[in-house]
């Protein structure tokens, strides 16, 4: 039977049942605390209450510290998560126990962040939180009447649009890098426009796993976690065959992202050309599309496992939907 005690100014419920865990909750009413130690009660001789005491227990600051520990390291990107994480565990959002992290806390959350950062980089961190709450209660069960993270509606990214280089871009490109001290930048960017390549992959790509006889590349552990083999233009091929080989078997001799970026960005200032190394893959995918490949076909060649992502890669022009529809 519970008990119900004077506690302050309120009236606290004990409930102890056999071979269960002791249920403590304290209420202002002791009508509300009556009514709750019935139901509570029922529902414990029922076996469907499902006690909540851990889930107050425990913040979403200590979740996201396990969640980058044990989930997040094991991940190939966990140095960028791991990145998120820290930063994530610095607002006062995570300093909310898990019971009483609601969906319009999160939503606020949302909210704020929206005023400094894109609805790319909220949605990332939302997905961050929602995977966290989802991992406390899979993995180390802790009851949760459901993730509250999942029912925010999330910000809506901008549609991409005109993402492909210009041929007179990608001129101003090619012709600058190749004056460049990162005597590999030209390389990256033909394998980009021509091959469809992540920047990951392209640095990552080793001279034994290139094949000049057949004209493809093995590009190994991609962002998908497979190896793909794809296929090298003769400009491709011919820029590579240009570089040296390190002593890691690499053909591209840059030391990091940061060294990458520094290049790039001193790219962009010379040439005025005010666009992102990732766009050299909406390139290739827009430039193949007009060429009449198949969808299944650039996916082969980009990695893309979903077809409505690769959509967003793909950007015919007006024009170019005019005369097809002119050959008609």
């Amino acid at each position: 039977m519970a008990v119900i005690r004077k506690s302050g100014r309120g009236w606290q419920v004990l409930i102890r049942k056999k071979n269960y865990s002791p249920v403590y909750k304290t209420f202002i009413s002791k009508a509300v605390a009556t009514n709750w130690a019935q139901e509570t009660e029922l529902k414990i001789e029922q076996g469907i209450f499902q006690n909540l005491e851990e889930a107050g227990r425990t913040t979403l600051k200590e979740i996201l510290l396990s969640y980058r520990d044990n989930v997040t390291t094991k991940k190939r990107g966990h140095v960028q998560e791991a990145t998120k994480i820290n930063k994530l565990m610095r607002q006062d959002i995570v300093k909310n126990n898990l019971a009483r992290l609601s969906t319009l806390k999160i939503s606020k959350f949302r909210d704020a962040w929206l005023l400094d950062h894109n609805p790319s980089t909220v949605n990332k961190y939302l997905t961050i939180i929602s995977c966290s709450i989802d991992y406390a209660m899979q993995e180390l069960g802790i009851y949760l009447p459901g993730n509250a993270c999942k029912n925010v509606k999330r910000p809506r990214e901008p549609e991409f649009s005109s993402d492909a280089i210009e041929t007179f871009e990608e001129d101003l490109l090619i012709k600058f890098a190749a004056d460049s001290k990162a005597v590999w930048l030209k390389a990256m960017i033909v394998l980009g426009i021509d091959c469809g390549m992540r920047r990951g992959e392209i640095l990552k790509l080793a001279s034994k796993d290139v094949s000049y006889e057949t004209g493809t590349a093995v590009l190994r552990l991609t962002k998908n976690g497979e190896d793909r083999k794809i296929g090298l233009t003769p400009r491709a091929m011919e820029e590579l065959k240009k570089l040296p080989v390190n002593i890691d078997g690499r053909l591209i001799n840059c030391k990091n992202v940061d060294q990458f970026k520094f290049y790039w960005r001193q790219l962009r200032r010379i040439t005025g050309v005010k666009k992102t190394f990732h766009q050299t893959r909406h390139t290739f995918c827009t430039r193949a599309g007009m060429k009449g490949w198949s969808a299944v076909e650039i996916a082969a060649q980009t990695g893309h496992r979903d077809l409505r992502v690769l959509r967003r890669y793909v950007h015919l022009q007006g024009e170019y939907l005019a005369k097809k529809l002119s050959q008609n």
